[in-house]
């Protein structure tokens, strides 16, 4: 018996939402490994921004070894998402 188109939706939309928690989670870990990393050898103020701004890179990165990436992130290139991300945060921790 053939999928309902339905059903092949909502399976896809399960596989997206998945993968938007798996990613959160990487850039999570990575995130904290290069703060606590990054902190032995330079100040805690730059160290954070840095680790968020790496730790969005290689995840993009991994995302793009991916046969079928999520369509939001296909042309998105991995420097300039960690720049902005570390670069938002950096003002963030500033105003804060």
């Amino acid at each position: 018996m053939a999928k309902s188109r339905s059903s092949s939706f909502i399976t896809w939309f399960a596989v997206q939402i998945l993968f938007v928690l798996v990613g959160a989670l990487l850039t999570g870990f990575l995130t904290v490994f290069f703060a606590k990393f990054l902190a032995r050898y330079i100040s805690s103020v730059i160290a954070a921004p840095l680790a968020v701004g790496l730790g969005v890179s290689l995840t993009l990165w991994f995302t793009q070894l991916l046969k079928r990436p999520p369509f939001l992130l296909s042309g998105t290139s991995p420097l300039i998402a960690g720049f902005c991300a570390a670069l938002g945060v950096y003002i963030a921790r500033t105003w804060l």
